[in-house]
């Protein structure tokens, strides 16, 4: 179990030298709901915090996958590269490797970030459930219904889902025009127009 006066004496020691509190994955693991807003109270929202392991990864790959998205998210802060807000602890509290800093607010480039608001209901629920269905009895999922389903679990973004299941990135946007076409899913694709969907979820 982690200490979380350890915790916070490490935290404190990263804020005092202006530095963005680390934590590893042992500690994201282990930590509890009770620990994580113990430091986000003591420390606050502006307190920087970097990305776990696993998330610096993939931003490491986004770089490569696609620089105009990378360029958007870190280019104007070179000396904090992969720090975000405290805020974001609890997201990757206890989730081992599945915590994700959500790629939702690009200005430059056009968002694919989805949340289960933006699926039409009507025409969406039979097709999740058929979808569930086949994925629950073994069957494989084409990048359109795999993203159905994952869309309606929570929100998510296109280049994490890409990444995740080793999709190409062409294939994986391919598959959102077409659910869109097939009015299953809305896409958002400007910053501005997302707040609606934020938080969707909490």
């Amino acid at each position: 179990m982690t200490n979380r006066t350890t915790l916070i004496e490490r935290a404190q020691h990263a804020s005092s030298t202006g530095s963005p509190i680390e934590f590893t994955d042992e500690e994201l693991a282990s930590m509890s709901e009770e620990d994580a807003a113990a430091l986000i109270e003591q420390f606050g929202s502006t307190t920087l915090m970097l990305l776990p392991s696993h998330e610096r990864a993939f931003h490491d790959w986004l770089r490569e996958a696609e620089p105009p998205v990378w360029n958007d998210l870190w280019s104007e802060a070179p000396e904090q590269l992969y720090a975000v807000s405290l805020a974001f602890l609890p997201e990757f509290r206890g989730t081992g490797t599945e915590g994700a800093f959500p790629i939702c607010d690009l200005q430059t480039v056009d968002n694919y970030f989805f949340t289960p608001d933006m699926l039409l209901d009507r025409e969406s629920t039979d097709f999740v459930e058929a979808v569930r269905s086949r994925f629950l009895a073994g069957g494989s999922l084409s990048p359109e219904q795999a993203l159905t389903v994952e869309i309606s679990t929570g929100p998510m973004d296109i280049w994490h889902f890409a990444y995740r299941r080793g999709v190409d990135l062409a294939r994986a946007k391919k598959a959102v025009a077409s659910l869109v076409e097939d009015r299953i899913v809305v896409h958002v694709p400007k910053a501005e127009h997302l707040s609606t969907f934020f938080g969707a979820e909490e």
